[in-house]
Order: structure tokens, then C-alpha cells, then sequence
């Protein structure tokens, strides 16, 4: 039996250009070096598959051995109900190319901290509504001077049971 697909084609193109106006938001709101979002193909592939909330942005910057990159991620919820409990979780590691949920988040270089915003009990989104989530990772001072992989990863949590993964986002930054 064929899965029956979570939007319409009319659902999808009105969501695309809801997910685009955040996009450009988020873009004005990028005080990094940095961005990324997705394109109109991109927003369409994740409007048909079946996890939502999804990452729709990202932006940062790069540093020197002992500072911060400042690493911002852009939520956005498509869904027709309110999305509760969500959690974004950053980390330094080749992960994003690991196809398996499981083995993309085991992929660290624990020289870097692991973060997860925002603070209990998660995050809240309407319909149609998006977010930023914040971060500070401090890049060791003792790190060789290079490009580094951050992953963040979109996770719906539940209190008493399994939680659920969501989406995931890579961004490179240097230490110079």
C-alpha cells in the first residue's frame, strides 16, 4: 500500500513561500560570517517526507583557537498543529555524511563541547510559525588551526517514551 503523502501539492507551494519570507528573516537577522537556508527544491523534498518540524537556516562565524563560534539554527514548522518539545543538539564530528541516525550522532571529536537548546521544556512552535536557536561552542585553545565540522541535529523529545529524530544540519568552520 502506497504511503499517503503529508502535503498537497497546493499545501506544499503555500508552506515554500512561508518557509522562504523565515529564510529571509533569519538571513536579515545572520550576524555571522556565514549562512545557509534552503532552496525551493530543497524545501520541497522535506515538505514530502515524513519529519517535521525541520531546519530551514543556519549561520555563524569562524575564530581562533579559544574562542566562540556563535552558531545560530533556524526552525521552521509546517505542520497544521503546534510542535512542543523540541530540542536542537550541536557537536563537533564527520557525522553528516553517516547515513544512520544512530551513527551520525556517535560521530564526535570530544575535544568540542556537546550543546542542546533551549533550556527546559523545549521548544514550542505554532503552525506556520519558525525560530532561531542560539549557540556558543568554545573551540578549544590547544586545536590545530583548520577547518572543523559542526552537526546539529532537530530532535522532538518525549518525557516517557522514545523520542523522535528530526533533521539534521552540517556547518564548516575555521580556526585560524
Amino acid at each position: 500500500m502506497a504511503k499517503k503523502p503529508k502535503f498537497t501539492a497546493a499545501q506544499i507551494k503555500e508552506q515554500a513561500k512561508k518557509i522562504q519570507q523565515a529564510i529571509e528573516r533569519h538571513k536579515r537577522e545572520n550576524e555571522g560570517e556565514h549562512f545557509t537556508s534552503l532552496t525551493t527544491d530543497e524545501i520541497e523534498k522535506k515538505l514530502k517526507r515524513v519529519n517535521s518540524p525541520m531546519i530551514i537556516s543556519q549561520g555563524w562565524n569562524s575564530t581562533s583557537p579559544g574562542g566562540v563560534v556563535n552558531y545560530n539554527l533556524g526552525v521552521y514548522n509546517p505542520d497544521p498543529t503546534q510542535a512542543i518539545w523540541l530540542f536542537a543538539h550541536v557537536w563537533v564530528g564527520s557525522g553528516n555524511v553517516v547515513p544512520t541516525v544512530d551513527a551520525f550522532l556517535l560521530n564526535v571529536d570530544a575535544r568540542f563541547p556537546r550543546l542542546t537548546q533551549p533550556t527546559f521544556s523545549g521548544l514550542t512552535l505554532a503552525s506556520g510559525a519558525s525560530a532561531t536557536l542560539s549557540f556558543a561552542l568554545a573551540v578549544p585553545s590547544a586545536v590545530q588551526r583548520s577547518n572543523y565540522i559542526g552537526n546539529s541535529s532537530l530532535m522532538h523529545f518525549n518525557w516517557h517514551d522514545v523520542g523522535q529524530y528530526l533533521d539534521r544540519g552540517v556547518f564548516v568552520f575555521a580556526v585560524t
